[in-house]
């Protein structure tokens, strides 16, 4: 599949806005049970304004992907049936009510008038990501997505992001914090790397759809394609097979693995075992982060076969194929 850059840069505002929120809340959360975990106010002012300019910024590069902007509007009125529709109203409302948390605490607002909206945020934060998985997860046409997977790993991703970016307020505002978030970015980022080796291994096993399948024919009848019924690239050649992004998969994927698992947990271990909380090794921990999950987002994108793609002799027979991409042009041939 081609991959949509501005559906990738909402995944990394997203991402980082709800994960960033999710440890910010979390904290002032456990004050109710009596836990002295409050950050300062200035930090928890710091992190609502990042969480809120980022989700901002990330409806605004999404709305890049639509091909009528002005009937964006239209995409919440399949809610009842759409992921995307449930994407859109959940990402928006959980904005909205970000802002009405961030007004509660800035004026002191009643505890309980501050606690109620901070759960419904996080709620809706939450509610925003699975819908956004779910868009991939129930994409039957697309086998390497449509796993419960795909869903475990997305929201997984969630928490690596906003981990890695809380250990930074941690280090500033409440430093002795900083051996939690360290072992909590540990434990989410070996968790995905858990996830994406997971996701890469079932491309080997799954079964693919044949050409006989597609026209519900026996098996045991050889099934070849002689023409594609196009002799130019078209919209389905061209968004459905992303013959570029195959030939660079080989050399992009094991880049996305160093830098969002590779260097973060060497970092992270490292200040972890030595007690050397150095401010730098935090910051290029999540900067490798995002950058890398940036280029994994991307290959994921790359990775997804549609199924329509058999009716061009697109679709891979043969397993997966990392080096050279595992899908190659058949040549037409015709037999007299």
């Amino acid at each position: 599949m081609h991959p949509p850059i501005s559906l990738i840069w909402f995944f990394l505002t997203a991402g980082v806005s709800i994960g960033l929120f999710t440890f910010t809340y979390f904290m002032e959360f456990l004050i109710l049970f009596g836990k002295n975990t409050a950050m300062p106010r200035q930090a928890v002012i710091i992190s609502l304004v990042i969480s809120l300019i980022l989700i901002g910024l990330g409806a605004i590069g999404a709305s890049f992907h639509l091909g009528h902007k002005m009937r964006a509007w239209k995409a919440i009125k399949r809610f009842h049936t759409s992921w995307l529709s449930r994407e859109a109203v959940f990402s928006g409302v959980y904005g909205f009510v970000l802002f009405l948390y961030g007004l509660a605490y800035y004026f002191n607002a009643n505890p309980f008038i501050q606690h109620s909206l901070g759960i419904l945020t996080f709620v809706l934060g939450w509610l925003s990501a699975f819908s956004t998985a779910m868009i991939y997860a129930s994409n039957k046409f697309v086998l390497e997505w449509n796993t419960s997977l795909t869903v475990l790993y997305y929201l997984n991703m969630y928490l690596m992001l906003g981990s890695s970016a809380f250990l930074s307020l941690t280090y500033f505002y409440r430093p002795e914090f900083i051996p939690t978030y360290l072992f909590l970015t540990f434990l989410f980022v070996s968790l995905g790397l858990a996830f994406r080796i997971a996701f890469n291994i079932r491309q080997f096993i799954i079964p693919r759809p044949t050409i006989n399948e597609a026209l519900n024919l026996p098996h045991n009848r050889p099934i070849r394609v002689l023409d594609t019924g196009t002799t130019t690239n078209n919209y389905c050649t061209e968004e459905f097979y992303y013959k570029k992004g195959k030939d660079l998969l080989g050399s992009v994927l094991p880049v996305a693995y160093i830098l969002t698992f590779i260097v973060p947990l060497f970092l992270i271990v490292y200040a972890w075992i030595t007690g050397n909380y150095n401010y730098n090794f935090f910051k290029i921990a999540f900067a490798s982060l995002v950058l890398g999950s940036f280029l994994e987002r991307w290959c994921f994108f790359v990775e997804g076969n549609h199924v329509q793609n058999l009716f061009y002799g697109l679709y891979p027979e043969e397993g997966y194929r990392l080096r050279k991409g595992y899908m190659e042009r058949k040549k037409t041939v015709i037999r007299l």
